[in-house]
């Protein structure tokens, strides 16, 4: 349990923890206590809650508030694992008895993991620190006899499962494996044959069954209906183990063994592979005897190259500037580049093909996903080297209007393509290639940002023109009525398309606007994706203050 259910329990928990040392104790014999009591069908108020916790009823908004008993039943455990971890007091300060996981698991002859569970359940712990410096998670005697008394049918189910001995286990499944080549059978229905063979819970040996089949995944008893590449808890899994969670406190979160969650793991990465596009241009030299040597053999050493003559448009950005100090890749240099880019793609798709996701290898996916990678770092500094092309095109073809970012961000995907096509066994130059690909790419967009440039021209800066000039007094006043208009506008939108806005226009403090691509990338959406919500913010906005505010508009 990383963070809170309940949003409000949150905000209290925040609040406890800021609270006095010497309130702890009183608040976690409070929490404690009021776990006890909540039941999980029912809902609670959160003035009640409130005031079993510190004794002071809330004057928020929030007093209305229904709090379900199953969620508060786990903030509660949470809360008292928070408040004790913030105080983190000796074992021996609590003058009562204490045990941790391991000894409250053999006291009441379960496993560990049954003990992690029953927290879940309504178990509460604490964090106290151990004569050896230790600080670990201990269950207080009357916090245990509470959730027994409360929970009896449960604790001896947990007791009965632990109980079996592995050679039990074993009788179980190979009788199980019998019944089923009698014919298939549902897993409710084998454990209740087997549970009355044997005079065990029902539960028992279906949960025994589960465990074999998770623990086995190459021998199951009941075969999934989906591959096990496709079973979206593998996703899960990968997904939070690239994000820096290993495999051991995975497997003890779920409930599971290390090597299911490491098998389920690969399983996810391979099928990941498996759906992963890979083109490439191919060349007979690369099924060649010792191509890998001659290709792969000499380091290309095309990152850090910086060219000092060079003076890029001073109308440039800097960070644009700095394109044209990158330096220029040559006919061999190109070749090369080239030539690795597509042999390391044309490795990793030979070695993808051969690829069974149900027996492979962490170093065949390993090597994979390395050659990919090495792929990837070789067309960045393609990219690199030749960025400039894209800006010099954008320049000829728009100049410096106001849409010249996002040409040259259009420009940079019509790139990223040409890399991936460009076939240098014919002997063109790569930049020839490319800025016919640009400029093909230009001839069909900018036409077409310039039509709706056009449909949005409303005949304003004529009428400025022909204007007689503002005295300062009423430029002070008309900046100040544009400001409050603009401020009442984004009043009228939500959050998400304020920040467009703000961003793309520069309203903010820095003043300079953003491309929707820049945009898109921050927010995680696609750049056509923020146009629509901008022109639906906009649309708003006129509808909403267009007649109000015409006679300024006008003026």
């Amino acid at each position: 349990m990383v963070e809170y259910r309940l949003k409000t329990m949150a905000e209290l928990a925040h609040q406890l923890k800021l609270s006095p040392v010497r309130l702890r104790l009183k608040q976690l014999d409070a929490v404690e206590y009021l776990i006890d009591l909540v039941e999980p069908e029912k809902s609670y108020p959160y003035e009640f809650v409130c005031h079993q916790l510190t004794g002071y009823r809330p004057k928020t908004g929030s007093t209305q508030r229904m709090l379900p008993g199953k969620a508060l039943i786990l903030d509660l455990v949470q809360l008292a694992e928070d408040l004790s971890a913030a105080t983190t007091l000796p074992v021996g300060a609590l003058r009562t008895a204490c045990w941790t996981t391991e000894e409250l698991a053999e006291r009441l002859n379960v496993s560990s993991k049954t003990i992690c569970r029953w927290r879940r359940r309504g178990l509460p712990g604490r964090k106290l620190r151990y004569p050896d410096g230790s600080v670990r998670m201990a269950f207080l005697d009357r916090c245990v006899r509470r959730f027994v008394s409360r929970h009896i049918d449960l604790v001896r189910r947990g007791a009965a499962f632990s109980q079996l001995t592995p050679e039990e286990k074993q009788r179980i499944v190979a009788r199980a494996r019998e019944l089923l080549a009698d014919g298939p059978m549902r897993l409710h229905e084998l454990s209740q044959k087997i549970a009355a063979e044997t005079g065990r819970a029902v539960e028992t040996i279906r949960y025994t069954l589960r465990r074999h089949d998770e623990a086995h995944p190459d021998k199951p008893l009941f075969r999934r209906k989906s591959e096990p590449g496709t079973d979206p808890r593998f996703t899960v899994w990968l997904e939070a183990v690239r994000k820096g969670r290993s495999v051991e406190d995975l497997a003890g979160e779920l409930g599971l063994t290390a090597e299911t969650v490491r098998d389920g793991v690969r399983r996810a990465r391979a099928a990941l592979i498996k759906t992963t596009p890979i083109s490439f241009v191919h060349s007979p030299e690369f099924e060649a005897p010792g191509a890998e040597q001659a290709i792969l053999g000499q380091p290309l050493n095309l990152a850090g190259r910086r060219c000092s003559n060079v003076r890029p448009p001073r109308d440039l950005p800097p960070y644009l500037q700095d394109l044209y100090r990158e330096a220029l890749l040559d006919a061999d240099q190109e070749r090369a580049a080239f030539r690795r880019f597509n042999y390391l793609k044309f490795l990793a798709d030979r070695l993808r093909s051969r690829l069974d996701p149900a027996v492979a290898t962490d170093e065949c996916l390993d090597r994979i996903e390395a050659l990919l990678a090495e792929a990837e770092t070789v067309k960045n500094e393609i990219l690199r080297a030749n960025l400039r092309l894209v800006v010099s095109i954008a320049r000829r073809h728009v100049g410096r209007s106001p849409h010249f970012f996002e040409v040259v961000s259009d420009g940079n995907m019509a790139l990223i393509r040409a890399v991936e096509k460009f076939d240098y066994t014919r002997g063109y130059k790569f930049s020839t290639y490319a800025s016919w690909a640009v400029m093909r790419h230009y001839a069909r967009t900018v036409p077409e940002r310039m039509v709706q440039a056009a449909r949005m021209v409303t005949g304003v800066d004529e009428m400025l023109a022909a204007a007689p000039a503002p005295t300062p007094e009423a430029t002070d006043s008309a900046v100040e009525a544009a400001r409050h208009l603009v401020a009442r506008g984004l009043q009228l939108l939500t959050q998400r398309e304020q920040e467009i806005v703000v961003r793309h226009y520069g309203l903010d403090n820095n003043g300079h606007g953003m491309t929707l691509d820049q945009i898109g990338e921050s927010l995680g959406v696609t750049k056509e994706r923020v146009r629509q919500i901008e022109r639906r913010a906009l649309a708003r906005i006129r509808a909403a203050l267009g007649r109000e505010h015409a006679e300024f508009i006008r003026s």
